[in-house]
């Protein structure tokens, strides 16, 4: 690896850091609590560093959300592999639980928190947020192409199906889950979709 290459890698590195550390802070302390100040001082760099790739904590908290969204994507992708749409479906919930267990900074700003909603309508497209979304849908037209779901519109199906995975992850990551304590979370959140997903099946 070149000098040129080693340093590009690194730049790239120091922004992930930044990102993923600002992700965890925003959750933490909230984001008008946590300033640019105290993200440089959580990685031990000053704040001009920060600033050399954010022009400031508005930027900061959009690509975050932006990042959060490239990395749920490679999560969803990764079902594609599989030839029977159906059973997609079954593993997208699965990589949609994984995802959010792995990453719950970037989930609870792209999901629950309602702070980067500001600058994303700001935007003419939100693309990372559509291309992800799209993931779902895309399916959910390849189920109905071999059978399932016959008669039913894809955007309300995936409204539900959504909304059934977030609402799972989202009780698990407010910590409202203390009657199930005696279950691995994890099993029983996959296991609550497969269920679920059993029951759509036969729509």
């Amino acid at each position: 690896m070149g000098i040129q290459e080693r340093k590009e890698r690194e730049k790239q590195e120091l922004r992930n850091l930044i990102l993923s550390t600002a992700a965890e802070l925003f959750r933490m302390k909230g984001y008008e609590k946590t300033s640019m100040r105290a993200i440089a001082k959580a990685i031990e760099y000053s704040p001009g560093t920060i600033y050399r790739y954010f022009k400031d904590k508005d930027e900061l908290l959009y690509e975050v959300s932006v990042r959060g969204f490239q990395l749920f994507f490679e999560y969803l992708s990764s079902v594609r592999e599989i030839k029977d749409p159906m059973e997609q479906l079954r593993k997208l919930g699965e990589v949609y639980i994984q995802f959010a267990l792995d990453y719950p900074s970037y989930y609870d700003l792209m999901f629950i928190m309602n702070d980067p909603m500001r600058s994303i309508k700001e935007k003419e497209s939100w693309k990372e947020g559509e291309t992800s979304h799209g993931v779902l849908t895309n399916i959910i037209r390849e189920c109905q192409e071999v059978g399932y779901f016959s008669g039913y519109d894809i955007n309300e199906l995936s409204l539900m199906i959504w909304g059934q995975v977030h609402g799972i992850v989202s009780l698990h990551l407010r910590d409202r889950m203390h009657m199930y304590q005696e279950s691995d979370p994890q099993k029983l959140m996959n296991n609550a979709v497969s269920i679920f997903k059993d029951a759509i099946s036969k729509l």
